[in-house]
This record gives C-alpha cells, structure tokens and sequence, in this order.
C-alpha cells in the first residue's frame, strides 16, 4: 500500500531528481524553465531542494517516450513510476511505520539522513554542538511517527511561520514537546535547553531540518545516530552499537516469548536494549538502562519510546563500582568503552572484586564483574571486548581471566568481523559469560567468525544470515547440548566460520589467553586464509576508487570551480581583534601540572594537540571535574578556533561538536567569533592557515626570547574577507577539494597495501600470477 500524497515530505536536490528520474541533470532544468507548473523549490542556504511530493505529482503526467524506456518497462509507463521506484521500492505502509514495528531502512531513508547529517546540520546547529542538532532530529522523527495529534501543532507552528522572528519560536515548541515526552516518560533529562542552543542561519534552513526529519521511516533514527557517530569521529565511549552486533548478543542468550529482565549498565543510544526488545518481543520483557552521560540518556529513551518499550533508564555521575550490586537481572547485554577509564567515585578502591581488582586506567575488566554482579544466579551476560583484552600481558588483568575461567564464568568467546563500527576499526569479541551457581562445563568454546559479514562502503555489517549461523553453534552449547565437541567445528565450517571447545584446565594455563584465534591456529588476529587477505585489499582499491568518481561526479555536477575574481568588491578589511574576542588559556599558577589528572575528568588542549586544523582527540592532560568548574571561562565551543600562546606555532584548530566543554591549557588561546560581524568562523578559520597568516603569527612569536605570541599582539592581524556568501562558497570549495585530496591520499594507500600484501604472497609462491 502506497502512503497518501501528504505524507511523502521527503526533500530531493535537482540532481537527486534527474537521478531518480533517469535523465540527464539539464532536463530538469528545461523542465523548470519551460513549465510554468513545475514545483516552486525551498532554498536552504545556497541549495534548492523540491517536496517529493509535489515532483511525484508533477511527473505524474508526463510519459517516457517508447525510445528511452528501459528494460522491463512497458508502453505509458511515467516518470513518477521511475522517479518512485528511484527512492529504493515501494514506501512503507502506513502499518509498517507504527510504532513498535520494525523495518528495513530503505535507500530513501539513507538519502534523507546524508542530508540531515551534511552541510544542513551545520547551517541549522550554528556555534551549539552536533549532540544539540542530533537531538532536534531526534525528537522530530519520535513525535511524528508515535504522537501524530502534537505533532500537527508542530505543523501549524510551521505553517504560520513567517521568517527568522519565528524561529526560536519553533524550538522552543519542540524543546517543550520533548521535555513533556521524556517527563512523562520517567525521563528527567533536559533536552529543552538542548534544542534551544541551536541557532540556524534562516527560518528556511530550520523548517528543511525539520520537514526532512519529519518525512523519514522508524529506521531513520538510528542511521541518525550511527551517522553522528562516524562524523564526530566519537571515543569509545560514545558511538553506539552496531545494529548487527546487538542483534547477535540478544539472540544469544535471549528467548523469544520468555519474560526477562534485561539491563545495559553502558547503554549508549539504546541500541541494546532496543536488540532485548524485539528479540523477546512485546512487552514480555522489563529493561533496565544505566549510563554517565544524560544527553545519551535521552537519546536512549527516545529510541526505546519510538519502538514502543518504555524502559527503565537513569544516569548518575555516582560510584559507578559499588561494592554491592542491587539489580539481580536475568541477562546483562553492553557494549562498554574499550581501554579506558572515565568512571568517578573510590568503588574502583573500595568495591568488592571477586576475580581480582582490575589496573587502574583501564576498566574492561571492571565491567566484566559489574555485569556478572548485576546478574541472577545462573544469569547471563554479553559483553562487547577489545580482541586484545585476551590475551593482554599486563598481570592483573590476566590473573582476572584465569579466575574467571576457574570459577566458571567464561562460557563462550566470538571474534566477530573487524569495521563493525562507524567510528572505530577496533576488532572485537563478544564474550558469554555465567553467574554460575555450582561448577559447569569443563570446556569453553571459542569461535572465529572474523570472516562473516558483508562490506558495505567503509565498514562490515553483520546480516541476520550470519547472526543464525554463529547462534547455530553457540546456542546449543549455551544449552547444555551432550554431543561430540567435533561437531561444533563442523557445524562452524557448514556457516563460513571456525569453532572449537578448549578445556579449561588448557586455557587457564600459561597467559590464560581468552582469544579463539590463539586456539584456531592464527599466528596473529585477523589474519586470514590467503584468498582472503587479497580480496580485503583488492576490494579496498575498488572502494576507494569508487568514492573517487563519486566526488568527482559531484564536483561536476555542482559546477565547482573558480574564476579570477577582482578582489575589490564588496571585500573587507579589519583586524583580528574587532572580529573575535580572543582568550588566553588560564596561567600556569591558576592550573599547574599538579591540577592535572591522566583519568577521568574534562580534556585540556595543548599545542601539541593542534594537528592539521583539527584538535586530536587523543589528548592526554584532564583536570578533575570539580576543577573545570572553576575554569568556565576557558572551556571551548564548536567553531572557536584554537591558537598556539607560547612554543612553536602551529596550524589555528577548529573546535568539532564532541569537544565543546574541553578546556584551554596555558599555552594556548581561544578566538570565538562575535555575533554582530559578517564573518564565517569556517572562512577565518581558513585565514589564519593561509601561509601569510601563519608568517605573520610565527614572526611577531619569534620576536621574544622563547616563542611566544601574545593575545594584543594576534590581535593586530590583518584579515581581509568577502560577502558571507562568497565566504561560504569559498570554504564550501576549500572543503570539497580538501575530500578529494583526502580520497586520492587513501585510493594510493589502498594500492600500497595491495602491493604488499601481494608481494608476501606471490613471492613466497602462495599465488601465482594469471
């Protein structure tokens, strides 16, 4: 069943239109200019984008002529035929996207959240972070498809809109409606304020958000999420969860139709939870959510409220290692931070460790005995583990494994494939592990399914195929299925993939490995049979080949290029100072190295950290929270600009989404350009990495005794700019050259390992030459 007109408000570019119709991107130019009826398009920024509808309407009419049609299609076929079939197959019926059902996410869906995600999310957030814009879509997409009476006053508040004046009319509608969702839901997150940080350039950009967000499937939310993720370049303890890998891990030690309490103590975005849900299904299922950030806690509601659960969350800044656990779950399903430790409180000092205390600075292991405490006698756990937790080296942890593996609490080990995430290639397993209430099974099965999966663009995602055939395996041992531990290897073999049992009097000696590779002959993890190893690198060279014609395609097509320019009219000219305010860091004195922690607590920016116009996010000073209180006047926000103070100059950095909040070091400064000036932030950014500019900084630094540029004297800069417009489409262009140059770096890389990888091969005659 085909959704109603005045629902498809999905928004289409000219070239989406041609792609979709199948003609060439001047037809729909001609089309417009010589028809009078042609859809009127809305404009967001500099970009003309098209109501679906109103082009599925217009196309109604028109036949392909006998000579352009295609293979398969008939005599009067139109082009809003093709044009509909362009957008990934039918729509979803009207059923498929009530909440609580699940669906595939289309090519549709996919194109409408590149768009949100694009250059769109920066007109609309303006200086408020990524997080802020995420949570408008957020909140768009769960009210129009659970709450369709609110949400038609969202429409009316956008129908009676008449420009800028109404924009912050409108979010505050949507920041009241999303507190009063996550109120009445048990949530007391703020997410009002959120919403309210976001400063769009235009009432048109705005309401585009808003109606693309509007116009997506359920499945939309999380390619939001996973989108944010892979953008922001997040930490691990940020990106969400593969759909794939949750899916695997509730299937695992989950039953549909059995009621059970389920809990993610690192619940990120839900995702999880969301996987316990549908596996159970219905409401046969209490879930309960923990996390330290209260931002992911309403991200997870949503999420849970949009397939229509209602689960248990909270978030608290508390002892995350409490000596005494007081969940008592049935099953323990989370993906926690790899390698790191950002918990506060003195549990990790103080807390009760059953199978040892695990080293300070990295809390895999904690996690390991939260999730078995949290746990019913005779209760399961699934937790997501960094490959190389084990078999590291470092002593307590390995002591931790053999305790684990002598009390009974490893049950299974998956290596499952590497590139899973968005955001990180870390290679992962899942261990299975049991509150086991008398001794169990003498053997542990180790699996290594690195080889499953299916490449799509830059990473590995897990289909439900590979999820039955690792389940295959694991749940019958999981089970306590009495047959030959040979047959778990064939039935591996029969999936793609290897499986053995090991015993555990075996594994517990020597390093007390936990890595199914080191039980299945691989000398090292993730290396493959030869065949395989080839084909990774080859498909690696077709893949960036491929994204190398597509931005040159769209380079073509959106015409970029330059022409000489005057350079006289309209340009200005002013110096830095009455641009930005510029911001020393906090001196020595008021935050000395003894202020300073390598654990928990809010990142500081160093010079050294300025690398190539961004800032690392592998810093490596934090100062407490309670401290960074105190130092609000030198915290950073998206779009201010980073400059070397004292020591060698480096390139200006831009501040990115996830690090709003960091804070300045003494040896660096802060420009936050002001709200009344007809600069782009983007442009001066640009300007000051111009060689000129970075002369002109490094000469007045030099001029003392140790290198050191002062904020009176960065402010005597000379900074010549254009229009705003012609300052966006010139960093609009810097950027688009820049991903070229970025594509053609790894397309030569791509080649280097090819050679190499071939060269170990063919020269040890493991291949030959066709």
């Amino acid at each position: 069943m085909q959704l109603a007109d005045d629902e498809q408000t999905g928004l289409v570019t000219r070239n989406q239109i041609a792609e979709r119709a199948g003609v060439k991107r001047p037809a729909v130019s001609n089309w417009a200019r010589r028809h009078k009826d042609f859809p009127t398009p809305v404009r967001s920024g500099d970009t003309e984008l098209f109501h679906e509808t109103e082009i599925t309407r217009w196309l109604t009419d028109r036949t392909i002529p006998q000579s352009q049609l295609r293979e398969g299609e008939q005599a009067g076929t139109t082009y809003a035929d093709r044009f509909r079939r362009g957008a990934g197959g039918d729509r979803p019926s009207a059923e498929s996207k009530a909440v609580g059902s699940v669906q595939r996410t289309g090519t549709e869906d996919k194109n409408a959240v590149d768009q949100l995600m694009g250059r769109l999310a920066d007109r609309v957030r303006g200086p408020a972070t990524m997080a802020d814009y995420v949570n408008l879509c957020l909140i768009v997409m769960y009210v129009r498809h659970a709450e369709p009476e609110r949400w038609r006053r969202i429409e009316d508040v956008m129908s009676a809109g008449q420009g800028a004046r109404d924009v912050q009319s409108l979010l505050r509608s949507l920041g009241d409606m999303a507190q009063d969702t996550l109120r009445r839901n048990g949530d007391r997150t703020d997410m009002r304020s959120s919403l309210l940080q976001l400063e769009p350039r235009s009432w048109d950009d705005l309401t585009t958000a808003v109606r693309t967000a509007a116009g997506t499937g359920v499945g939309a939310f999380q390619l939001v999420w996973e989108s944010f993720s892979a953008r922001e370049g997040l930490q691990s303890s940020e990106f969400c969860s593969p759909v794939g890998l949750a899916s695997l891990a509730a299937a695992l030690v989950l039953t549909p139709g059995q009621k059970t309490t389920v809990l993610d103590p690192y619940m990120r975005g839900g995702e999880m939870l969301a996987a316990a849900h549908r596996h159970i299904g219905g409401a046969r299922g209490t879930l309960y959510g923990e996390t330290l950030d209260g931002r992911l806690q309403a991200v997870a509601s949503l999420y849970l409220l949009h397939l229509g659960v209602r689960p248990k969350l909270t978030s608290t800044r508390s002892d995350r290692w409490p000596p005494n656990h007081a969940h008592g779950v049935d099953v323990v399903l989370t993906n926690p931070p790899f390698n790191m430790s950002d918990a506060p409180g003195p549990g990790r000092r103080a807390g009760g460790w059953p199978y040892g205390s695990p080293p300070q600075g990295n809390d895999n292991f904690a996690w390991v005995q939260y999730a078995l405490g949290a746990l019913v006698p005779g209760g399961r756990a699934v937790v997501v583990m960094p490959v190389k937790a084990g078999n590291s080296v470092n002593t307590a942890e390995r002591e931790i494994r053999r305790a684990l593996v002598r009390g009974w609490a490893v049950e299974c080990v998956i290596t499952v494939p590497s590139h899973l995430f968005s955001a990180t290639p870390v290679p992962v397993s899942l261990w299975v592990l049991r509150r086991a209430e008398h001794p169990a099974r003498e053997g542990i099965l180790f699996v290594d399914a690195q080889e499953l999966g299916t490449k799509v663009g830059r990473r590995r995602v897990l289909r439900d195929t590979d999820r039955d055939a690792i389940t295959a395996v694991v749940r019958p041992w999981l089970d306590g299925e009495q047959c030959p531990h040979s047959e778990y290897a064939v039935r591996a073999a029969e999936g793609g993939f290897s499986a053995v049992v090991v015993a555990r009097e075996v594994v517990a000696d020597e390093g007390c490995s936990l890595r199914p590779a080191d039980y299945l002959g691989s000398g090292n993890y993730g290396a493959a049979p030869v065949t395989a190893q080839l084909l990774e690198a080859g498909e690696s060279v077709v893949e960036h080949a491929d994204e190398l014609r597509l931005l040159e395609r769209r380079a073509r097509e959106a015409g970029h290029g330059y022409r000489t320019g005057s350079g006289t009219g309209g340009w200005n000219e002013a110096v830095l100072k009455d641009l930005c305010d510029i911001q020393p860091g906090p001196s020595y004195t008021r935050l000395p190295a003894t202020a300073r922690t390598a654990d928990a607590g809010v990142p500081l920016v160093f010079p050294q950290d300025l690398v190539d116009g961004r800032i690392g996010d592998a810093t490596r000073d934090r100062v407490p929270w309670e401290t960074a209180e105190r130092f609000k006047k030198f915290e950073l926000l998206p779009n201010d600009i980073v400059c070397v103070r004292t020591g060698a100059q480096q390139r200006p950095a831009l501040v990115s989404g996830t690090q709003a909040g960091w804070l300045l070091s003494s040896n660096v400064m802060r420009l936050r350009v002001r709200l009344n000036v007809e600069i782009d932030p983007l442009y001066l950014h640009a300007y000051l990495g111009l060689r000129y500019s970075r002369e002109w900084m490094s000469h007045r630094a030099a001029a003392t005794a140790a290198p050191s540029l002062s904020s009176a004297a960065l402010g005597h800069l000379p900074v010549r700019f254009p229009p705003v417009g012609l300052q966006r489409r010139s960093v609009d262009l810097l950027d688009e050259l820049g991903r070229r140059a970025d594509a053609y770096a790894s397309y030569v890389s791509a080649l280097g390992r090819l050679r190499a990888e071939l060269a170990e091969h063919l020269l040890h005659g493991l291949v030959e030459p066709r």
